[in-house]
């Protein structure tokens, strides 16, 4: 597949997908997703009962997911969480304020792109009105309403950009 018009964060996304031969949304959420990535990426994965977080203790990479959340949040912060073991390094919370927040909205576009990738969303027929084409996203990808709602927002905006490039 031709990724040549993708950024290198929605790259990156690809790389991911394909080393796991994923390439239709269907394939993205399943029961063993997590366990596979996190095998495939060396990640320890724990499930417990405070906010999600991810750490490096010794040079072993860990994520922990609260599990009382849906199973769509407990995705959502999983990629969030991954974004930081492939992006940043340190202790985050002896980080300077500014820059804590950076990594955070780093995260957070990583989550969005890694959850609903846009190599599958430039592919799919949406619904013409706002709200139809939301829960689409929500159903497809298996995420909650409110993300697919930002992430459909960030992508119309890209899609926008895009085609006034081109003019």
């Amino acid at each position: 597949m031709k990724t040549s018009y993708l950024s290198p964060l929605e790259e990156k996304v690809f790389s991911i997908y394909d080393s796991l031969k994923i390439s239709e949304p269907a394939q993205i959420y399943h029961a063993n997703l997590i366990e596979d990535l996190s095998t495939m990426l060396k990640i320890k994965i724990y499930y417990f009962d405070e906010p999600s977080e991810a750490n490096n203790l010794g040079g072993v990479y860990r994520i922990f997911l609260n599990e009382n959340q849906s199973k769509q949040a407990i995705w959502q912060d999983f990629a969030h969480e991954l974004a930081h073991i492939l992006r940043h390094e340190g202790y985050q919370w002896s980080m300077n304020k500014p820059f804590r927040e950076y990594q955070e909205w780093q995260a957070e576009q990583f989550a969005f792109h890694f959850c609903i990738p846009t190599f599958m969303l430039n592919h799919l027929e949406l619904p013409r009105l706002k709200c139809e084409a939301v829960g689409f996203i929500a159903t497809l990808f298996n995420v909650e309403p409110t993300f697919a709602d930002a992430r459909l927002e960030k992508w119309l905006l890209n899609q926008e950009v895009f085609y006034l490039n081109r003019l």
